[in-house]
């Protein structure tokens, strides 16, 4: 590692049209020490040369840019292949679509982790979302309940997903050291998996974050992300929610200072969580066999909700209440109410 050195690794698939904000946005940081490693996840369009563009721009201002091509195989690969190449002291991983909202934020970040104890290894920034269409129009800004100095607690509101915990991988910057105690330079990769559990999870294991309150980081909402795209409908909800169980297990799995009997608790809870996930999945799209199932595979692993689930239950799939309009959306947020109790 090479020291004050901050490496910036981004994932980037057909995002030509918008990785021009983050390039720029880079170029302007005052922090004098960066280098910027893009992973292009088999685009099809002109983001590799748009990028290769900005190499020269980079060199001017003292920094360095590389781009290397693999084949579509997903970000979670895409950060795992690009960890190799880090020289870093600090890492951040910005997606290619966002930017940083200010010619501040990697000096910002930089200084808050150094003036901080051996105790804290993260840092993160508040983050504000902005519209595609009108980059001036926020629509949000994540962060604002956040505390200056995260409590320990943090790894149990990553390992959740707590209300009030974001993900947006570019507010967040790690000691790369932190990293290789905890974690190594090997995450959890599949197809659909992103990147931020396998990052986050093992440093908050060991380590505290800090918080700078301040929006220095911009995610742009896009109508084509995703989540609005890709993953909608019953069977893509499905895929998705699969990959994040997967994800989360595997990188529990990986992390080599979780004591064994903890992490299968953990693991346990995890389970739950997503049984109960699905359940709520297939209510909204009416799947009654599949509710029924899972109710068999909940109670058999966390026995304590029989007694709520089987009343709410009886309800809702014997009776098929959910086939009525507005009784639909009624009995949903009770159903939900019951389950949420037993966790």
């Amino acid at each position: 590692m090479q020291k004050d050195l901050v490496s910036i690794l981004t994932p980037c698939y057909n995002t030509g049209k918008y990785i021009h904000r983050l390039l720029d946005s880079v170029l302007s940081q005052t922090y004098p020490s960066i280098e910027m490693i893009v992973i292009d996840d088999g685009s099809t369009d002109d983001s590799y040369d748009i990028v290769c563009e900005y190499i020269s721009r980079f060199s001017g201002r003292g920094f360095s840019l590389s781009c290397v091509k693999q084949s579509n195989s997903g970000q979670s690969v895409a950060i795992n292949n690009g960890l190799k190449l880090v020289r870093g002291e600090y890492l951040v991983w910005p997606d290619s679509d966002d930017f940083y909202a200010s010619r501040y934020a990697i000096e910002k970040m930089v200084n808050k982790l150094k003036n901080s104890s051996s105790e804290f290894a993260m840092v993160r920034t508040q983050e504000r979302l902005v519209d595609e269409d009108d980059l001036k129009r926020e629509l949000r800004i994540y962060g604002l309940r956040a505390n200056e100095k995260e409590s320990s607690n943090l790894f149990y509101d990553c390992l959740f997903n707590t209300p009030g915990f974001y993900f947006v991988s570019g507010a967040y910057m790690i000691k790369m050291k932190a990293l290789l105690k905890t974690n190594g330079l090997s995450i959890y990769t599949e197809k659909n998996a992103g990147q931020n559990w396998q990052l986050l999870l093992p440093i908050l294991y060991s380590y505290r974050c800090l918080t700078i309150k301040e929006a220095l980081y911009t995610v742009l909402v896009r109508g084509d992300s995703h989540s609005r795209g890709q993953y909608s409908g019953y069977e893509n909800k499905v895929v998705r929610l699969n990959s994040y169980l997967r994800t989360i297990l595997g990188t529990l799995d990986r992390m080599f200072l979780l004591p064994d009997d903890k992490r299968e608790t953990l693991k346990k809870r995890i389970h739950v969580q997503y049984i109960r996930k699905f359940i709520f999945l297939d209510y909204e799209f009416r799947k009654n066999d599949s509710i029924q199932k899972r109710y068999i595979e909940l109670a058999s692993i966390q026995k304590e909700s029989i007694v709520f689930l089987d009343m709410v239950l009886r309800l809702l799939v014997r009776t098929q209440l959910f086939n009525i309009g507005w009784v639909n959306k009624l009995s949903l947020r009770f159903f939900q109410r019951m389950l949420a109790r037993q966790y």
